[in-house]
């Protein structure tokens, strides 16, 4: 099956199925964009009817804590630095237009370049750069509209994206590997989630108060 790749996208728009080497493998990702990235390598994809997908998009997010840190809590930060930009954007004020501006300039533009050309390579005989670009503005698409937009090639379920695949490579049999996140009944009830909001020592500030870029659907 050298060059012919597969892939499902899921209800909640986390399956993506890639073929290598003639082996199957399953991988969950819990967001529609995340699907589209991972399933960027593949020729033929199928979406279940149910599925929620697209979202071609950057996102950055963090914390602002000075009211928090400076009104609630009593504490002052005081950030001794080389140059201004040093410490563009802070989660100790809020930030300026010319922050805003950088952070859309140096990292939200360039990931989403990426995640542009990663879609087009995969849907280069289908759509080309400029009309991915159209579709690169965050919105979601269910099954059918995704295939209009040609961004699954059919609508199915599992069970009919792994016949595929076992098509595409000439074999009878596969074997389907899924990976799931462990569960945990503290998981189920909120309660890591919770013990770490609680928990604010200086990792937990750090990590809430320094933007990432991510391919996420803030809707989950």
């Amino acid at each position: 099956a050298s060059g012919k790749y597969a892939a499902a996208i899921g209800a909640d728009g986390g399956f993506a199925v890639c073929m290598t080497s003639g082996a199957g493998r399953l991988g969950n990702a819990p967001v529609p964009s995340g699907a589209i990235r991972i399933s960027g390598c593949v020729s033929d994809r199928s979406g279940e009817s149910t599925t929620i997908t697209g979202s071609i998009g950057v996102i950055s997010s963090y914390l602002v804590l000075q009211n928090l840190l400076e009104d609630k809590l009593g504490v002052q930060p005081v950030v001794v630095k080389s140059g201004e930009k040093k410490d563009w954007p802070s989660s100790f004020r809020a930030p300026t237009d010319a922050e805003i501006q950088y952070i859309q300039t140096k990292l939200i533009e360039p990931t989403l370049d990426i995640f542009i050309n990663v879609v087009a390579k995969g849907r280069e005989k289908l759509l080309s750069l400029e009309e991915v670009k159209n579709l690169a503005d965050g919105s979601i698409f269910g099954a059918k509209e995704a295939l209009e937009n040609k961004l699954i090639d059919q609508i199915g379920y599992m069970d009919d994206a792994i016949v595929l695949i076992k098509s595409i490579a000439g074999i009878t049999e596969a074997q389907v590997v899924q990976y799931r996140r462990p569960f945990s009944l503290g998981s189920l009830l909120g309660v890591e989630s919770k013990q770490n909001l609680l928990k604010l020592d200086k990792n937990t500030l750090t990590e809430l108060g320094t933007p990432q870029t991510m391919y996420l659907w803030s809707a989950y």
